[in-house]
């Protein structure tokens, strides 16, 4: 006889109250006072939802979300953030860990937890497939994503299931970040993701779609689901949990270091997710005082996490002591994340503390923060002298008249014509280019012309995305962010600026290319 598993499919709730629920099934069956579960989600009102070692400031555009009326809060699981409207459904399971036979996820079992999906949607006619780490596609498009968590001796696998896809409201509500864009296939999310409205026509019943889903795990999972609802104590820790999943203190929990003095950041696209790592650092005793490391991996056990960061803070600001602290978590599996290892933490923990000794050459910590070097350290581009400049042609002003030149009219009406003239007073060539295709031109004669380093400025998106043009140009550059504001790529209009035909209008950071530029000039 198959065992019995509850079957759980409550009414749409709010997302506090999906959260909350999240946390008492997983709590009370990792304690042994329940049973395992099937539960299907749907929300109501719709709700943007970060993963758990997220930050609703890097990732969400909190006054779009305000604005349309939708909900924000944080799942206790990890992954990436995603809009769960009215038209989703959401799966998850609780079950003891025992069912699997292992006390750690892997790549087999997110698979084998992906596969009564995948199942599912190809008996609705879809030629579904598991896409590694933990995603489902047809065609090459992503339908569902999974994630998942652990709590004393349960597992808590969950995963979402695009029935129809408002594009244009998750593009304006989350800030999708460039380097999950990098790839050439990555031009546009429409091309990247998909919904069962899409691929049938219209969207289905989602009775019909949550008994397919139901069937699949029974047979996958060998079990016999029986309809079910919360039991006594679940409803009671439910009523007890809601206010701290409606608070600040949960949704707020993962705190953005962004736009703090004394903080420095490093970010790395591994096979696992997404990771940021912010160091704040107090340069005279040479120390990290702070360390946040957030993204959309997945993360055992929950608190893994957060036990790394704590080993991180009052040590030494040194790579290889960091380092071999970060090793020693993940050899001796106090954290795991599944198809990530430690140096996968380690090049963004480097590279933030590269930009922190930038600050040795006089340059304010937190305009450090906003310094890539490329091919090179900041020392070495200014041992072989910076000599050109360049400048993204998005910063002109509206009334430019010749908006996409290589030249500048020099009119005195926006800030490149000052980082112009402040380019040409340091003795540095300047030029401005439009787009990808220019940038490889300009940085092939500049090479040619015996030009040893050089300058620019554009936004960190194009940063990710073209990094490899600079990469093969061979020349030591230091790259700018411009200032903060719209960018084509804020705009879903990234393929208009690899183009060079983007019409909006962006801002250069001058103080920060003003204080380079005097370094440069003392160092010549």
């Amino acid at each position: 006889m198959p065992s019995k598993w509850r079957l759980l499919d409550p009414p749409p709730m709010t997302a506090a109250e999906q959260m909350a629920l999240d946390e008492v099934l997983l709590e009370v069956r990792g304690q042994g006072r329940s049973t395992d579960t099937l539960r299907f989600l749907q929300f109501h009102p719709p709700a943007v939802l970060v993963g758990y070692h997220q930050s609703i400031h890097d990732e969400v555009r909190l006054d779009v979300c305000r604005e349309l009326g939708i909900d924000v809060n944080r799942r206790i699981t990890g992954g990436g953030g995603l809009l769960f409207d009215e038209n989703q459904i959401g799966w998850e399971i609780v079950c003891d860990k025992a069912f699997f036979g292992m006390g750690i996820p892997n790549a087999d079992l997110f698979r084998k937890l992906c596969d009564p999906v995948v199942t599912a949607l190809r008996e609705m006619g879809l030629p579904a497939a598991f896409r590694p780490r933990n995603d489902i596609e047809i065609s090459g498009r992503k339908i569902s994503g999974t994630g998942g968590t652990d709590s004393d001796d349960a597992f808590m696998f969950q995963g979402t299931l695009l029935v129809d896809f408002d594009v244009e409201t998750m593009l304006s509500c989350l800030r999708v970040p460039a380097e999950k864009m990098k790839g050439k296939e990555a031009d546009s999310l429409r091309r990247r993701v998909t919904c069962l409205a899409w691929e049938i026509g219209a969207a289905p019943d989602p009775r019909n779609v949550k008994e397919h889903l139901a069937r699949a795990f029974a047979r996958h999972m060998g079990v016999e689901l029986v309809p079910g609802t919360l039991t006594e104590e679940e409803r009671e820790l439910l009523q007890r949990r809601l206010p701290h999943f409606r608070s600040m203190d949960w949704i707020d929990m993962v705190r953005s270091a962004r736009g703090r003095t004394g903080t420095v950041r490093g970010v790395r696209k591994a096979p696992g997710g997404l990771v940021r790592t912010t160091l704040q650092l107090d340069l005279p005793a040479g120390i990290v005082t702070d360390a946040f490391i957030t993204g959309d991996f997945l993360a055992f056990p929950a608190r893994g996490l957060l036990d790394l960061e704590a080993a991180l803070r009052g040590r030494p600001a040194d790579p290889d002591e960091l380092c071999a602290i970060v090793g020693e978590h993940f050899h001796d599996g106090r954290i795991a994340i599944p198809e990530m290892g430690a140096e996968d933490i380690c090049i963004p923990l480097r590279l933030a503390l590269e930009r922190g000794r930038i600050s040795s050459f006089g340059i304010p910590l937190d305009m450090c923060d906003h310094i890539t070097t490329i091919n090179g350290s900041f020392g070495d581009v200014l041992h072989a002298g910076p000599g050109v400049l360049i400048l993204p042609y998005c910063a002109h002003d509206v009334d430019c008249e010749d908006p996409f030149g290589r030249e500048c009219m020099n009119c005195g009406k926006c800030g490149t014509s000052e980082a112009w003239n402040a380019g040409h007073e340091a003795g540095i060539e300047v030029v401005r280019i439009a787009g990808a295709g220019p940038l490889v031109e300009e940085l092939a004669r500049a090479r040619k012309a015996g030009i040893r380093a050089f300058i620019g400025c554009c936004c960190p998106p194009f940063l990710v995305r073209h990094e490899e043009i600079f990469v093969r140009s061979r020349l030591p550059g230091i790259i700018l962010d411009i200032a903060e504001g719209p960018t084509c790529h804020d705009l879903n209009q990234g393929e208009e600026g690899r183009l060079g035909t983007y019409e909006g209008v962006t801002s250069l950071d001058l103080p920060l290319l003003r204080t380079v530029l005097e370094v440069v000039q003392r160092a010549s």
